[in-house]
């Protein structure tokens, strides 16, 4: 699990197409500065499959949602210099990344 997705926290709220398992998405990131956190939406063909979903240091997002439709592949927030205990404006793509795996890794 060593590729992450790229997302400029500078430039937050905004929204990007990118292809998960050879299947285009929309994703949404948000940052709720009043109490440092961050959230992503999730959209395939126009169409929302998930809001709100927040970032939680070492939890696939999207695991407790059942829908054919998501991304057939794992989108774990993780800290590479295992000092982080929550995600962070300040931490956020400095040592914390959306790395991007296969569902079976």
């Amino acid at each position: 699990m060593n590729e992450y997705i790229d997302i400029d926290k500078n430039e937050i709220p905004y929204s990007f197409e990118i292809e998960l398992a050879g299947e285009v998405f929309e994703l949404e990131a948000n940052y709720n500065q009043a109490h440092d956190f961050f959230t992503v939406d999730l959209f395939k063909d126009g169409g929302a499959l998930v809001i709100g979903e927040k970032l939680i240091l070492n939890r696939p997002l999207f695991r407790n949602r059942v829908d054919i439709d998501l991304p057939k592949v794992k989108i774990i927030p993780k800290d590479r210099a295992n000092s982080a205990t929550r995600i962070t404006y300040e931490n956020l793509y400095e040592t914390v990344f959306l790395y991007v795996g296969e569902t079976d890794e």
